[in-house]
């Protein structure tokens, strides 16, 4: 039993960490707290709806065609909504991507209805004994799918010319532009992919669960699992989503299923006492 729950809850942890992966790197790039992520979940589901039961395209075609519309919605909102408010409070943009999740959501329910959507796609939906353990091929899947979309944007960021610009730019962003690199594209390639990594977690979600504007409460889980893990580190972003996704299956099974969110935020509260800046982050000192 607990060892068929902990594989649910990494798997679940997994995808909860692409998302908050997204996140961090929107967040390390342009200093937003972005509070429409877990809308970006949602639109990652409904485009997987639209691909695939309402355009009919082939799963690879339809894989392309959510990756790509989702990348084009970060740099979009980049664009007509983040840019202008460089310079402006934080407290300013916070808001707007407040304002940016309604409207989401909103926009999502005119057109396709305030109802669910089932999503049935051709990845495995069978069951994997281990013993007896028994794993959801669904789940196995969406933990590989997650942990090869970190890898990847893992040495992306490492080891290419423009993982490196990127890195600069979110280090410093006056140096970056004195060293010539143009700020402003590179954090429209961070809103990119923060976008598309929290879309590739609405489409397991999607299957996992049901497309609907309500997933937007589990994406926002990723909230946590970054402050758990560190604001500014990729890898604290992995393990804080691990964490809290084990933790909430096993809240959910040895406790209570309403439990799991209690569970969470206490164990936020109890590091932020002692770790303000997270299990992975930087303490950051100042002169008095």
């Amino acid at each position: 039993m607990f060892e068929q729950v902990f594989f649910s809850g990494l798997a679940l942890g997994s995808i909860y960490g692409l998302v908050a992966l997204g996140f961090t790197v929107i967040f390390k790039a342009t200093d937003v707290f972005n509070f429409a992520q877990g809308m970006f979940v949602v639109c990652g589901a409904y485009l997987a709806v639209t691909a695939i039961s309402i355009l009919q395209l082939p799963f690879a075609l339809a894989i392309v065609f959510i990756v790509v519309a989702s990348a084009l919605l970060g740099v979009l909102i980049h664009m007509t909504l983040i840019q202008p408010l460089l310079g402006r409070p934080m407290l300013s943009v916070i808001m707007l991507t407040i304002a940016l999740s309604i409207a989401l959501r909103a926009l999502i329910e005119i057109m396709f209805g305030p109802q669910g959507r089932s999503l049935t796609t051709p990845l495995p939906t069978g069951v994997l004994m281990l013993g007896s353990v028994r794993i959801s091929y669904l789940h196995l899947t969406a933990a590989l799918v997650s942990w090869a979309c970190m890898a990847g944007f893992g040495l992306f960021f490492r080891f290419t010319s423009v993982g490196l610009l990127m890195r600069a730019s979110a280090d410093s962003h006056e140096a970056a532009v004195v060293s010539g690199v143009n700020v402003n594209t590179m954090n429209r390639l961070a809103w990119a992919i923060g976008s598309t990594l929290a879309a590739v977690g609405g489409l397991f979600l999607g299957q996992l669960q049901i497309a609907s504007t309500e997933l937007e409460g589990i994406g926002l889980l990723a909230l946590p699992a970054v402050v758990i893990g560190g604001m500014q580190s990729i890898p604290g972003a992995i393990v804080g989503g691990l964490l809290v996704g084990i933790i909430e299956q096993m809240a959910a099974t040895y406790i209570s299923p309403k439990s799991s969110d209690i569970v969470i935020y206490v164990l936020l509260l109890l590091i932020l006492m002692v770790r303000p800046w997270g299990l992975f982050g930087q303490r950051e000192l100042g002169r008095v």
